[in-house]
């Protein structure tokens, strides 16, 4: 069964520790990014983690998949903060969509 941007769930999943909030912030970011497609929507997943070292360059990282009637878009983003990370996610998604209608593979 194909969904529209608007009747799909995004599932988001925070590693353990992280605000909760973050799992509407991300699913509100990625469900606009939906609405960019203009194709059936199938599954839209989300994840944030966070590494333990805290010497680490960018230690959050979010990671989507979304399936386009089929074909499945991976997009990752690092940074310093998961917010932060939401949003690179959001850039990067876009970014993988005018790609992806632009005809490239």
């Amino acid at each position: 069964m194909s969904r529209t941007h608007d009747e799909v769930e995004v599932q988001v999943q925070v590693q353990a520790g992280m605000e909760p909030r973050l799992q509407g912030y991300a699913r509100e970011k990625v469900t606009a990014v939906l609405g960019h497609t203009g194709r059936p929507i199938l599954y839209a997943k989300v994840r944030l983690d966070r590494i333990a070292n805290p010497a680490a360059n960018r230690p959050v990282t979010a990671r989507a998949e979304i399936d386009l009637n089929g074909r499945v878009l991976h997009a990752e983003a690092a940074a310093d903060g998961p917010y932060e990370a939401v949003d690179l996610l959001q850039d990067r998604l876009l970014a993988r969509l005018e790609h992806e209608k632009a005809g490239h593979r």
